[in-house]
C-alpha cells in the first residue's frame, strides 16, 4: 500500500486527524442513523444542561460557577443517555414525532436531575420536575425552530426511509401447472 505524500513527505498522522475532523470531509462520513444519533445527543444533553443550570441558579445566571456549569453537564449528559439508548433499538423511530420525544426526554430529564443534585427549592424533588418539565418546554420550542425542522427532517429520512415497492399482485399468482397428459 502506497503512502499519500504531501511535497514529497509522508503525511503524518496530525495531518491525517485534521483532514478527517475538518467538516466538509466528516460529513460525508457520517450519515444517517450516526448523524441522527450526533445531533440528538448534541442537542438534547444542551436543553437539559440549559434548563437545569437556569433553574439551580435560580434564574440568577450571573451567580452561576463553574461547579454549577460542571452540575448542569453531568445532569444533561446524563439526560440524553437513555435517548441514545433507545436509538439503537427499534423503537427509535418514536423520537420523529416531537411530542413523543419531549415527553420521553423531560421524563429523562427530570430522573437524571433527581440523581445528580439535591433540590435549591422546597420538596427533595421539585428542582427535579420544573427542570423535567422546563426540558419538556425546551425541546418543544426548539423542535418549533428551523433547527429543529431539520432536525425532524433527517428523523423522517432515517426512520421512515421508503421501503422496496412490492411486486404487482399479477406477479404473486402462483403458476399453474399444466396437465401434459
Amino acid at each position: 500500500m502506497a503512502a499519500e505524500h504531501i511535497d514529497g513527505r509522508a503525511k503524518s498522522a496530525v495531518y491525517v486527524a485534521v483532514r478527517l475532523l475538518d467538516s466538509m470531509e466528516l460529513l460525508p462520513i457520517i450519515r444517517g442513523r450516526h448523524q441522527y444519533r450526533l445531533v440528538l445527543c448534541g442537542h438534547k444533553a444542551v436543553e437539559a444542561g440549559a434548563v437545569c443550570l437556569v433553574l439551580m441558579v435560580q434564574g440568577q445566571l450571573m451567580d452561576a460557577t463553574l461547579s454549577h456549569f460542571m452540575i448542569a453537564t453531568k445532569t444533561g449528559l446524563l439526560a440524553m443517555s437513555p435517548a441514545l439508548g433507545l436509538t439503537f433499538t427499534r423503537h427509535a423511530r418514536h423520537f420523529s414525532h416531537k411530542w413523543a420525544a419531549a415527553l420521553f426526554f423531560g421524563v429523562c430529564t427530570f430522573i437524571a436531575d433527581g440523581a445528580i443534585h439535591a433540590s435549591h427549592y422546597p420538596g427533595e424533588y421539585s428542582e427535579a420536575a420544573f427542570t423535567g418539565l422546563g426540558a419538556f418546554a425546551l425541546s418543544l420550542a426548539v423542535a418549533s425552530t428551523p433547527i429543529g425542522k431539520r432536525i425532524d427532517a433527517l428523523a423522517e429520512a432515517v426512520f421512515h426511509a421508503p421501503r422496496h415497492r412490492h411486486a404487482p399482485a399479477d406477479s404473486l399468482r402462483t403458476r399453474q401447472t399444466e396437465d401434459v397428459s
